[in-house]
């Protein structure tokens, strides 16, 4: 009766220690990588069609980015997120668990250790979940070959199932192959052992040279590695790690059990090993969250994916967080601080580096395009938002966000053909259906575009000249409808980024045009600036400067003159009370990083 009362003692604590390991796991990923897990439902667009399928089975290891993406697609929710990728690293828990038990090891400990390794790599927002996947087939192919005791039915049957996994997985099918010659080595007495195992290295080894050379359209190197993420990859020694682990820990204890003439590696329950177990469980969470988990990037996902939802007050709370300087950070920054009313007040709140801050730099790469086309579209500039959205689909491949965007402007552009076709493909998708569905009523009824005011108001603001620009095209959109106040805004800001006061000064009377019911706070210190440089009066006319402006202005200038022209000097003492100023930085933008 007591031995009864302990083992069910036994079974309930390790449910109950399973469950807080996961628990917490959800929790991490649910409150620390939310915007991680958007990030990836964002970069990948699941279809149920068969075209979209049909490029998923034509090459060894695409299969598991399908399933991959099947559950990132869910990503979208971020209760179904963080659950998902808690029941990936569940799977591959248990299926350790079976295996090592099935072997004669039966120590729980081990079969957590890669459920901190799947914490650290899908703490990457670049890490695709169908890695994950393909650990799971693999695991489960060798779950099932140690299933299978009598010999002949384990070849064939083992030989055949190799063969579609290898087609589904790619390399990663060799874990299976190195766990079946582990298991031939160390579990199966068959007297042939030696002979099975030579056979499943050479078929390992020359089935990918077959496939190579007669299957498939791949490298030679990718015959045996795709989709193993190794070279030019500084995170995936993880992966590595996670690949060669149930290996290692089975040659090892295997080969303890061998030397020990042990028929059972049994770790028991008690008090010491739980506690050895719960210190390396926390061990290597604080492992994960302090080596692995970036919030600096999950800060600006955040804020990234706020843009998407247009809640411009989360992404300006959000920007405060964020430690240092990062310029697709001050990017979203600006762009929010105009959407919420607060960008010619409270620009210099934060720390501008130039006009880098306004927009990214076209590049050619996965990532410019998908963030940088976002102000083109705010400032109505339609023609090159479409462009950057269509490049960032070549680069990415077809991604909901780069889809909708093409549909909004070719909707405003009148290229209704264009919009259909792109429809079609968000048609095909669980989550954008209905999207997709409400959109399409534009294209079969013109008239109808009238009734979404977003893209009613873009078409007051169609350019209809050509032109040619390689920056935002400011002065374009300003000369086509002198009424774009953000064009206006960013081009002010622009001037006072580049220390152009003179353009300033010159564009300061549109404000009456724009009708600003008072100048807002940095153009009225920029405005104090020219007006002592260039010696007169500037302010238009129905304004005034407001006394604390002024009052600031002369504390300002009193502090300059309480440093002796000492400018280091000058810059530090000064930092703390007017850093955020249009003065500051006008005199000491190349020394603000000093100070933040």
């Amino acid at each position: 009766m007591q031995r009864f009362l302990s083992e069910k003692i036994v079974f309930g604590l390790r449910w109950i220690f399973l469950c807080i390991l996961f628990l917490a796991f959800y929790f991490y990923f649910f409150s620390l990588n939310k915007f991680h897990l958007f990030y990836l439902e964002q970069t990948q667009l699941f279809r149920f069609s068969g075209d979209y399928f049909k490029p998923f089975i034509e090459k060894p290891g695409e299969f598991i980015f399908y399933v991959g993406e099947f559950f990132s697609q869910f990503f979208i929710n971020p209760y179904l997120g963080a659950g998902i990728v808690t029941l990936l690293a569940a799977a591959i828990c248990f299926l350790t668990h079976l295996i090592l038990k099935k072997l004669g090891i039966n120590a729980l400990i081990f079969s957590l250790i890669p459920v901190l390794l799947i914490a650290a790599l899908q703490s990457n927002h670049l890490y695709k979940v169908g890695l994950t996947v393909g650990i799971i087939f693999s695991l489960s192919f060798g779950l099932g070959y140690l299933q299978l005791t009598r010999n002949l039915i384990r070849y064939i049957i083992g030989g055949i199932v190799w063969f579609l996994l290898y087609h589904l997985t790619g390399g990663i099918a060799l874990l299976a192959s190195l766990l079946a010659v582990l298991f031939e080595l160390f579990y199966f007495n068959s007297k042939t052992k030696w002979i099975t195992i030579s056979a499943i290295i050479l078929v390992s080894v020359g089935f990918p040279y077959l496939a190579w050379k007669f299957f498939y359209l791949v490298t030679f190197r990718d015959a045996w590695f795709y989709p193993l993420p190794f070279w030019g990859v500084s995170r995936m020694p993880l992966f590595a790690a996670l690949l060669a682990y149930l290996p290692v820990v089975i040659v090892i204890l295997s080969g303890y059990k061998q030397i020990r003439k042990r028929k059972v590696v049994d770790v028991p329950l008690n008090y010491k090993t739980i506690l050895a177990g719960s210190f390396i469980v926390i061990l290597g969470m604080v492992f994960v969250k302090t080596k692995n988990y970036d919030p600096k990037i999950e800060i600006f996902l955040g804020m990234d994916h706020y843009v998407q939802s247009e809640d411009w007050n989360k992404v300006i709370a959000l920007s405060k967080t964020y430690p240092g300087v990062n310029q697709l950070v001050l990017y979203y920054t600006n762009l929010a601080l105009y959407k919420t009313g607060q960008f010619s007040d409270r620009m210099f709140d934060f720390p501008q580096h130039g006009i880098n801050g306004l927009r990214l730099q076209w590049t050619r790469d996965e990532v410019t395009p998908f963030f940088g086309g976002e102000i083109f579209y705010q400032l109505n500039y339609i023609n090159e938002a479409y462009r950057w959205a269509f490049e960032s689909m070549v680069a990415k491949g077809l991604n909901p966000r780069s889809l909708k965007r093409l549909v909004q402007t070719s909707l405003i552009n009148g290229h209704y053909e264009i919009a259909a076709k792109y429809l079609n493909v968000l048609d095909q998708t669980m989550f954008y259906k209905d999207w997709a569905t409400s959109y399409k009523r534009y294209v079969s009824d013109t008239t109808q575009i009238g009734q979404n005011k977003e893209l009613a108001e873009k078409r007051q603001f169609l350019v209809k000249r050509d032109f040619i620009s390689y920056d935002l095209g400011l002065n374009e959109l300003l000369t086509e409808h002198s009424e774009n106040r953000m064009a206006y805004e960013y081009q002010m800001a622009a001037f006072l980024l580049n220390k152009d006061i003179k353009s300033f000064a010159a564009n300061i009377y549109r404000l009456k045009e724009f009708r600003y019911r008072a100048i807002p706070v940095n153009y009225e210190e920029a405005l104090l600036f020219c007006m002592t440089y260039l010696k007169k009066d500037l302010v238009p006319e129905g304004y005034t400067i407001r006394p604390a402006t002024i009052q600031r202005k002369n504390e300002y200038v009193a502090g300059i003159s309480r440093c002796g022209g000492d400018r280091d000097r000058a810059a530090r003492e000064l930092y703390k009370q007017f850093g955020n100023t249009c003065w500051y930085y006008l005199h000491f933008a190349e020394q603000t990083n000093k100070y933040l």
